[in-house]
């Protein structure tokens, strides 16, 4: 749903000679050990930080995707200008995600372009991930993954995941392909990566795994999208949003977990867009919603 070319901004700005906030020089310190196994994706080792493009577009309208920064790398990011969107911990890398463009889309929605990821050793930039110029998709925002890595999340109007980030030893980092299953509750709850398949193929990956479905309300309506899905036998339905982008929320649980999931899409069958997992009480700690 991409409307426009993801830019890589920062790079073309070391290209053409915009203005650079110096950290020190790469021969200083060891040199970082990157590579990427994702197309898409690059991770270039890097001691400058550029300004941000000088047209962000609708930023303003898009505020909510804005976070303020925690970090004293997050605040040297906004202060040249990018706008931060997000900040985790990898190791001992501070990942700070930016972006430079912004453009409103409907029902709250957000398109984020120019997007970046940079890691710093305390507020020094070590390295900055970056998509490839012909790519569809930007990096929106990164959120933690694990002990030592980190999501990679798109910048679409409906943001789905990129890729993941991993911290190899001392000096050593790689983007990989989306982990098949992520883990929950101290490693006692396992999700399978369901993003952008149909509910029913969703809950029956879920299945295998031991998610039960939750019966959901009896729907308001016989002819209404809840009922529908039931009829396909989808009893754990939620509820359907009637506008917008469609969205439909179901239900699904473990002992020691619960699981909200969310379709989005007018379709008989609508694919999924996001979950979030939560520990029951003494099951865990709650994870980072997706």
């Amino acid at each position: 749903m991409n409307r426009h070319t993801a830019t890589p901004f920062l790079i073309a700005g070391l290209l053409v000679g915009v203005s650079a906030i110096p950290a020190y020089p790469l021969g200083d310190t060891p040199r970082l050990s990157v590579s990427s196994s994702v197309e898409a994706v690059t991770v270039t080792p890097l001691s400058v930080l550029p300004k941000a493009p000088p047209e962000a577009g609708e930023r303003d309208l898009c505020s909510q995707f804005v976070v303020t920064p925690r970090s004293n790398a997050g605040r040297q990011v906004a202060a040249a200008g990018w706008a931060v969107t997000g900040e985790a911990r990898a190791g001992r890398f501070q990942a700070v995600s930016f972006a430079g463009r912004f453009t409103q889309g409907t029902s709250g929605s957000c398109e984020i372009a120019a997007g970046n990821v940079g890691l710093f050793e305390g507020e020094v930039l070590r390295a900055v991930v970056y998509t490839r110029k012909d790519a569809a998709r930007s990096i929106g925002r990164v959120v933690p993954f694990g002990a030592d890595a980190l999501r990679l999340w798109d910048g679409d109007l409906l943001p789905q995941p990129l890729a993941d980030l991993h911290v190899e030893g001392e000096r050593g980092l790689s983007i990989v392909p989306l982990a098949p299953i992520e883990a929950f509750c101290d490693g006692r709850s396992l999700v399978p990566n369901v993003y952008g398949q149909t509910v029913t193929r969703a809950r029956e990956a879920l299945r295998q795994l031991g998610w039960k479905p939750i019966k959901g309300p009896p729907p308001e309506h016989p002819a209404s999208r809840e009922a529908a899905l039931i009829e396909r036998g989808v009893i754990e339905v939620e509820a359907c949003s009637g506008t917008g982008f469609g969205f439909c929320s179901y239900g699904y649980e473990r002992p020691e977990a619960t699981l909200s999931l969310v379709t989005v899409g007018d379709a008989d069958d609508p694919a999924v867009s996001s979950y979030d997992a939560r520990c029951r009480q003494g099951g865990g700690t709650d994870p980072v919603k997706r």
